[in-house]
């Protein structure tokens, strides 16, 4: 072998280790948990805002959240497969390609869980002696729990495929039966978290929305495997 192979060989093989692609795949994390923060500034400021103006400043920060976890999924999807690239350039990309159609797809799930939020809200009204107090309210945390669920494969099923949003809705629905494990493996993803923020405090979801997103992400790619193989043209 030929000293110039010697060099063409080393490299081809450098990079090529699981510890470089573990490096590589942090390194895109961080990256991305970075874009996603900051495409979240307005609901940075909106918590800091809560406890002076009211917690209802967080319902219209959360808007621009669709779109950005959009992105995010897009590029996390990117770096989870092994693709080289910049991780700015796949959100950037991801943004404006879905960032309209993830509006749409985002804002009813964000009603229906804002409804949810302020029937949990004027559960204490009810009184301590109200024999349905708490099975009203772990109904309530269980149907947030899945509304947030579905958004979340709505979203993650919309970073990946051009479907219709009415036909995004629906798969988001039939992923609960299609992958149960998916689903409720997302589910207790996001039941972490939200405990894990409820126990310390809010200011900590900053650090955990990027690590969440790719968890979900890594999660669900049987789902993304069987949508691919079942609804898409070969």
């Amino acid at each position: 072998m030929t000293e110039r192979q010697l060099v063409v060989q080393k490299k081809a093989e450098y990079g090529a280790g699981p510890l470089f692609r573990a490096a590589g795949t942090v390194a895109g994390v961080m990256a991305g948990s970075a874009l996603l923060v900051l495409a979240n500034v307005l609901l940075l400021a909106g918590l800091f805002a809560a406890p002076f103006a009211g917690s209802w400043v967080v319902l219209p920060a959360l808007v621009p959240a669709g779109p950005s976890l959009v992105a995010c999924m897009y590029a996390f999807n990117r770096v989870a497969a092994g693709h080289e690239g910049s991780v700015y350039r796949d959100f950037v990309r991801g943004y404006r390609m879905n960032a309209g159609q993830a509006l749409q797809v985002w804002l009813p799930y964000l009603l229906v869980l804002a409804v949810i939020a302020v029937n949990l809200a004027g559960l204490p009204s009810l009184g301590p002696g109200t024999p349905a107090g708490p099975e009203l309210r772990l109904a309530l945390l269980v149907l947030a729990l899945m509304v947030a669920t579905a958004g979340m494969n709505a979203l993650l099923l919309l970073s990946r495929f051009s479907f219709r949003t009415r036909d995004l809705y629906r798969l988001s629905l039939y992923s609960f039966s299609a992958r149960k494990r998916v689903s409720l493996g997302n589910m207790g993803i996001m039941f972490v978290a939200a405990t894990l923020l409820l126990v310390t405090t809010a200011y900590l979801s900053p650090f955990l929305a990027g690590p969440v997103v790719f968890l979900v992400c890594l999660n669900s790619r049987p789902l993304l495997e069987l949508v691919e193989e079942k609804f898409t043209a070969q």
